[in-house]
């Protein structure tokens, strides 16, 4: 069979061109590291690598919403180690407004200082993460949690959080419900707190209530107001609606209030007996925190000069003990709950550790180029070349007239 001269390049130019190409991929695989530099290489593989790829990815992220959620956690916890601080020192600070010798300039000092210290525990309910997101006010971080009314502070945030994936299967809070700290101060089950008003000019007292009907409970504030010695009115002050008027009143007898039962006791003496005017609320169990410690510096700015003024005082300052007790507790339960969060963290974390090192074991299995064998197939594959070209060029020389012999 006769070649012609044009197919021997010809075929000659293909096959250096495919020894070129295997050279130029083996270089690739010597400076890359990777063997599996195409799907084409070898799609099964690739298939593998890509889905190992992806599960990494999502690891990964997760590893970041951990980082995310320990770091909004922590500085949670940062704040309220500032609360609990502040909780301690109110909690002396009423230990001393109760001491019954205090001089009327004493008080309006004590006074004061639970001025500052309401305005400090607002600062710090109200405060706001690296991005200027509000901490406790739910899930609602653009709502400020908390604003100054005149009996105190009245949270507007939600009950809910904002929650963040942290594994494959679970969601971890990252913000907190800021009621739970400041407010929902349960001193005990259905309970209610009685409270004389400061400006009272009678030394009655009134009973803490109790839930006698729960099915009637609403979770509203009440207030009794005597018209008379021997008669008052009960008004809803959530709503503002009347409740009853002219009721007749008996010393120590019981007063239900939408499913609350309570009484108002005669003090002793003369002024013990109620007279028009005189008010006392009725709250429920759980109780936001700057109530009771506005009802607190109020009695302390008025002076102690009837036996009147004085029960409003011992009232105010018991009830702000319970408060700010119960408000303590609910902080250092919240802090338990965020240090189980961060450790929760860190144990998933240990996972997620050992989760991607398993990927990328994988996907360096199914990829990653073997050294010495690509390089000891690049040395055989340069050899073949520059062997292949020195048999082309010493044959593509060779004619008839070559093999003649020499004379």
């Amino acid at each position: 069979m006769r070649i012609s001269t044009s197919s021997l390049y010809q075929n000659a130019v293909t096959n250096f061109n495919n020894m070129q190409a295997a050279i130029a991929t083996s270089i690739n695989e010597v400076d890359s590291g990777i063997s599996l530099t195409s799907p084409s290489v070898d799609p099964a593989a690739a298939a593998q690598v890509l889905v190992a790829g992806q599960a990494s990815a999502v690891n990964t992220q997760f590893g970041v919403n951990r980082q995310n959620a320990t770091n909004a956690l922590s500085t949670s916890d940062g704040v309220l180690s500032g609360v609990t601080n502040m909780m301690q020192s109110l909690e002396s600070l009423v230990v001393e407004a109760g001491n019954g010798s205090l001089a009327p300039s004493d008080r309006a000092t004590v006074a004061q200082q639970f001025q500052s210290g309401i305005s400090q525990l607002m600062n710090l309910a109200n405060s706001t993460d690296s991005n200027g997101n509000y901490m406790f006010s739910g899930s609602t971080s653009g709502v400020q949690p908390y604003t100054v009314t005149s009996n105190g502070g009245q949270y507007n945030g939600n009950q809910e959080t904002q929650m963040l994936q942290v594994d494959s299967s679970q969601q971890l809070p990252v913000t907190v419900v800021g009621s739970s700290i400041f407010g929902n101060i349960q001193v005990s089950p259905n309970a209610y707190f009685g409270i004389p008003n400061a400006a009272n000019v009678s030394t009655a007292t009134i009973s803490s209530g109790t839930v006698t009907n729960a099915a009637l409970v609403t979770d509203d504030n009440y207030s009794v107001t005597f018209t008379s010695p021997t008669a008052y009115n009960v008004t809803d002050t959530s709503t503002g609606a009347a409740i009853s008027t002219n009721n007749v009143y008996t010393s120590g007898a019981p007063i239900t209030i939408g499913g609350v039962q309570f009484n108002v006791t005669n003090g002793a003496g003369p002024t013990g007996v109620p007279v028009a005017g005189d008010q006392f609320a009725v709250q429920p169990g759980n109780q936001n925190i700057f109530q009771a410690l506005t009802n607190i510096m109020t009695a302390l700015n008025k002076p102690t000069v009837t036996a009147a003024d004085q029960t409003n005082l011992a009232n105010s300052v018991a009830q702000a003990n319970t408060s700010i007790s119960a408000s303590l507790n609910n902080v250092l339960d919240v802090r338990d709950q965020l240090g189980n969060s961060m450790q929760q963290i860190t144990s998933l974390n240990s996972v997620g550790t050992t989760v991607d090192l398993a990927y990328q074991t994988t996907i360096s299995n199914l990829q990653d180029a073997n050294y010495a064998q690509v390089i000891s197939q690049l040395s055989e594959e340069q050899f073949t070349y520059q062997a292949a070209q020195k048999a082309f060029a010493a044959t593509s020389q060779l004619s008839l007239i070559s093999m003649l012999p020499v004379a």
